[in-house]
């Protein structure tokens, strides 16, 4: 608010701060990219992408949303980047074809990957919250999750060749796996490990 001295508008440091011009740290423009795509990544999982906006995301990176926008040019292709940081995080390791030589190994390796995803809390939880969003057809994120999720059954229906029905046993998986996150998302003192162990213990013995 503007106050009178001397007969003299004067602005209120509040209002001279507004309209001044935000110093910008530099940085090499990979490193911006970077910034940008964690930041988004971390509001997005706190919130939803629905209530994130670019404005949000240059606040919390100290720019303006025009930076934002010259990295990318919108929404969509930020968020599609901050799913590409998530895929590139979820899988430490890669497993080959002989992995899932037996049911032993096929829980094997699906245990460390739950070990890996109890140290990715935020990641986990942008991946549940983002997947829940995205059953609205026009989330720009809907096919990510289609194809994402048909490529999962399909894999998981490979890893369980040896059950009597492969598609429905990955079904019943993808199921519980989901759910787990899910779960734990919604309640962090959950221990994943010590849930899945008690539903591994069934569904991978052969009767």
């Amino acid at each position: 608010m503007d106050t009178v001295v001397n007969g003299r508008p004067r602005r209120s440091m509040n209002a001279a701060t507004d309209s001044a011009p935000r110093a910008q740290r530099r940085l090499a423009p990979e490193v911006r990219r970077r910034q940008i795509v964690l930041e988004a990544a971390r509001l997005i999982s706190a919130a939803g992408f629905n209530a994130v906006s670019l404005a949000d995301i240059a606040d919390a990176c100290g720019i303006r949303k025009p930076s934002v926008l010259h990295h990318f040019p919108s929404m969509a292709d930020l968020l599609a980047a901050v799913l590409a940081y998530r895929d590139e995080l979820s899988y430490p390791v890669r497993h080959e074809v002989e992995d899932f030589a037996d049911p032993a190994a096929v829980n094997e390796v699906f245990r460390s990957t739950v070990e890996h995803n109890q140290q990715q809390r935020e990641l986990v939880r942008l991946y549940v919250v983002l997947r829940a969003e995205a059953l609205d057809v026009g989330h720009p994120a809907h096919g990510y999750f289609l194809e994402r999720e048909q490529r999962a059954l399909d894999g998981f229906a490979r890893a369980l060749s040896w059950k009597p029905n492969p598609m429905l046993a990955a079904r019943e998986l993808y199921s519980f796996w989901t759910g787990l996150e899910a779960l734990w998302v919604a309640h962090p003192t959950v221990d994943m490990l010590e849930v899945w162990d008690a539903f591994a213990a069934r569904f991978f013995t052969i009767s």
